[in-house]
């Protein structure tokens, strides 16, 4: 029975390797573009890491893209698509985790950024309500 919880010991404290995550010197950046018939909101957020102070923590950037085609009214930009840049910590891939909500997620996914860009797509349903999720590769 010692030796039972001896084994159990070693292997509950057993350092296990761990894979390193990939941090960038340089940002990378990328877009998202809304193309549903709607606005949509939402945030990517990296892979996790741990602070000087031990906590586990993640970079997380919010968006609120408004529905496909719109621009602003006086001076003329794109209010469909937002850039954002991250060096990181990247889940493995070089892929961030994509968040689309409303008040509470209602789709979410890891994608890689080397593409350039995250396109949102959503179709309103004939029952009501909306169907919205992102191309993830």
């Amino acid at each position: 029975m010692r030796l039972l919880y001896f084994a159990l010991l070693t292997l509950t404290f057993h350092a296990t390797p761990t894979i390193a995550q990939e941090i960038t010197s340089q940002p990378i950046c990328f877009t998202i573009r809304n193309e549903a018939p709607y606005r949509v909101y939402g945030d990517v957020t990296t892979n996790y890491y741990t602070t000087p102070d031990g906590t586990k923590a993640r970079h997380t950037g919010t968006f609120r893209l408004q529905k496909a085609g719109t621009r602003h009214k006086t001076e003329g930009h794109p209010l469909d698509i937002s850039e954002f840049c991250s060096s990181g910590p990247f889940y493995p891939g070089r892929q961030l985790e994509i968040t689309l909500r409303t008040f509470v997620p209602v789709f979410s996914c890891k994608t890689s950024i080397e593409a350039g860009e995250i396109v949102i797509k959503g179709q309103r349903k004939k029952e009501g309500g909306v169907r919205t999720w992102a191309v993830c590769y």
